[in-house]
């Protein structure tokens, strides 16, 4: 599958018109990873966001000390992650993993960042896509921060 095809079935890139997809395209990786294989892992340096074309992955917080890890979510095609990576330069917060092969696109920020200077029609449509991306994560996590609380709260009455 060519990846202007890839690109345009995937939500992000959806207001994105042929010639723009086209040179977005032109600065994408394909890269594939084998069930078990680490794409990244936190506290690396972030340098691209991936796009999943197909399979599954996982993200997971690595567990402190002698804490086991944690899944924080499985992600599948269509979907992104390490968008961060095109907004701060700071390491990765999570370890994303192949839950089983996976086949991806990647876009290193550095010809992110050059592409858009050259576009800034694309910047904003891509910025824009990836702002409702990260509201929705944060809307997700508030959700699940909200029912732990709940759940302290009633074990802590509990034993009162």
């Amino acid at each position: 599958m060519q990846v202007i095809e890839i690109l345009r079935k995937i939500k992000l890139f959806s207001e994105l018109n042929n010639s723009e997809l086209l040179k977005l395209s032109r600065i994408c990786q394909k890269v594939n990873f084998k069930k078990g294989d680490i794409i990244f892992e936190a506290r690396e340096p972030g340098d691209a966001l991936f796009v999943i074309y197909e399979g599954e992955v996982e993200v997971v917080k690595p567990g402190e000390k002698e804490e086991p890890e944690q899944i924080l979510t499985e992600l599948g095609p269509g979907e992104i992650f390490g968008e961060m990576a095109l907004i701060e330069e700071l390491p990765r917060s999570a370890t994303v993993r192949a839950k089983e092969d996976a086949r991806l696109l990647r876009i290193p920020r550095e010809y992110f960042f050059r592409l858009l200077q050259q576009e800034p029609g694309i910047a904003l449509k891509i910025y824009k896509a990836i702002s409702l991306v990260l509201a929705h994560r944060l809307r997700e996590t508030s959700e699940r921060l909200a029912i732990a609380n709940r759940i302290i709260q009633t074990a802590s009455e509990t034993r009162a």
